[in-house]
């Protein structure tokens, strides 16, 4: 099966799309079908799915894929091993989504950009020397805003990085009226170093607790510890002095001084940050080292100085101080229910002095008193069942008569519910709700149906008469991809011919 030449640093996305542009293929579903077997796929810009799929297809190696052609560097060592497992999986198979999420880049403080960004330049060298251009992944990341090789900023595409339509490639073209405007150094410092995070293949992932001691390791060489305490305010200062106050505010990194994640970076990681916040500091604290480089060294942290293997150091006290603490906080566990409740309340010094004096007994407490969230054992599946669909018998009788409504698809009545990803994934346990979803979404040739009545009525409305060809190009349909019940429909207004 055809498939373009991989470019130095593209974007996979660029690459289906250009092999779109190749093969003269105007639907975008018709290229799914025929790259990936499947017109599920997404046009997903970052961390695409379907990986194994296309793979096969185009005898292309997978792992080179995920690893060049994908910005799965950029998360890989930030995360834990077993996320960074599960998120290189979810990109290999088709049947494993989620891969924004277990990469933690729907909720990080620095998202993406809106709009997929080029130079100005090398898109001109590409056209002299390939004879088209495309997207390349180092021009694709929140806050780096410089071209590497040419030294001037990026500009915007009219493009969106997250697609509009779900399933549409869009591949990069000569844009007129792009002019070159020259970086500033702290830019082209960020630049240089995401372009060695893109590069590192060590496969390592240093966990929450080597990032943990890295930094504080980081904080003690620069000069900005206080006995125990990391002195971020000095930190802030460092980084102040290499990094614009303009671009950092733009990015959304300052709120106070110092800001929160600056705080949270240099304190014991419960959770993955941005690359744009690591690279920020270390363009600030150690400029001009390797991002390999530093990745072993939180690596060697992880090994030689894991907080796991420290010993705890437990206050002394009198076993009767111990027995009446105890009970205090038993008490306040019974008045309110779970240990983060009683801590608000009345609580919080009570905790305190457990957790320094009889840790191991208020853990074990605690643990023995904590309700687990998120699952749905308690749930009642018939109630929520019959509450849902009758919702989804008014939505139904309150949109049949309007016309104008794009496809009443299953999908479309599962989102005009609240919580409807919880919805379509408990479907099973949903009867009703999924006899009425077979019985009442719309199927294409009802669309097609539907919006050729719209066109008539419009037509009857303003008193003109049109052609069956007009009508059809009116509503969209392309010759060899009517619906039959559509095709019949057509066949039997004899007039419109």
């Amino acid at each position: 099966m055809y498939f373009p030449r991989l470019y130095p640093d593209e974007l996979l996305y660029s690459a289906i799309a250009r092999c779109r542009v190749h093969l003269g293929i105007g639907s975008h579903k018709g290229l799914l079908a025929m790259l990936f077997g499947d017109t599920r796929v997404a046009a997903v810009t970052d961390l695409p799915s379907h990986v194994q799929s296309l793979a096969g297809n185009t005898g292309l190696d997978p792992e080179t894929l995920v690893a060049n052609h994908t910005l799965f560097p950029l998360y890989a060592p930030f995360i834990p091993k077993q996320r960074r497992f599960k998120l290189h999986q979810s990109m290999l198979a088709p049947d494993q989504p989620g891969a924004i999420g277990l990469a933690g880049a729907s909720t990080a403080l620095v998202k993406w950009p809106e709009w997929l960004r080029y130079c100005p330049l090398c898109f001109e060298e590409m056209v002299a020397n390939l004879g088209e251009p495309y997207w390349r992944r180092c021009w694709q990341v929140q806050g780096v805003d410089a071209c590497l090789k040419h030294g001037c900023l990026l500009l915007d595409s009219p493009i969106p990085f997250r697609r509009t339509h779900r399933h549409e490639f869009h591949a990069a073209t000569l844009l007129p009226g792009g002019r070159a405007i020259p970086a500033e150094a702290a830019l082209t410092r960020l630049a240089t170093a995401l372009t060695q995070l893109l590069a590192y293949r060590g496969g390592r992932s240093p966990g929450f607790a080597g990032w943990s001691n890295f930094y504080q390791r980081l904080a003690t060489d620069c000069g900005a510890r206080r006995g125990g305490q990391v002195r971020t305010d000095a930190i802030w200062r460092m980084i102040q002095d290499t990094h614009p106050k303009d671009w950092i505010i733009a990015n959304g990194l300052w709120a106070v001084e110092p800001p929160p994640w600056l705080l949270a970076l240099f304190r014991k990681h419960r959770k993955a940050f941005g690359c744009l916040q690591h690279l920020i500091v270390w363009t600030s604290l150690r400029s001009g080292h390797d991002v390999g480089g530093i990745i072993e060294e939180a690596w060697a942290c992880r090994l030689s100085m894991n907080q796991a293997d420290q010993p705890e150091f437990l206050l002394s006290a009198e076993p009767e101080q111990r027995q009446r603490y105890r009970a205090i906080w038993t008490a306040a566990l019974a008045a309110h229910g779970g240990p983060k409740a009683a801590r608000k309340c009345e609580g919080q010094a009570v905790y305190a002095w457990l957790y320094r004096h009889d840790r191991g007994w208020l853990l074990a407490t605690n643990r023995d008193r904590t309700s687990r969230k998120g699952n749905h054992g308690h749930t009642d599946w018939r109630r929520r069942d019959r509450y849902l669909v009758r919702r989804l018998i008014r939505i139904e009788r309150d949109s049949a008569e309007k016309i104008g409504l794009p496809r009443r698809s299953r999908n479309w009545f599962l989102h005009q519910l609240p919580h409807h990803a919880s919805v379509e994934r408990h479907l099973a346990q949903l009867p009703l709700c999924h006899a009425f979803l077979e019985r009442y979404a719309e199927s294409v040739g009802e669309y097609q149906i539907r919006r050729l009545t719209r066109a008539a009525l419009e037509d009857a409305a303003a008193g003109r008469c049109s052609k069956r060809w007009q009508l059809e190009r009116r509503c969209g349909l392309i010759k060899g991809r009517t619906a039959p019940l559509a095709a019949a429909f057509i066949a039997d207004m004899g007039e419109w011919d």
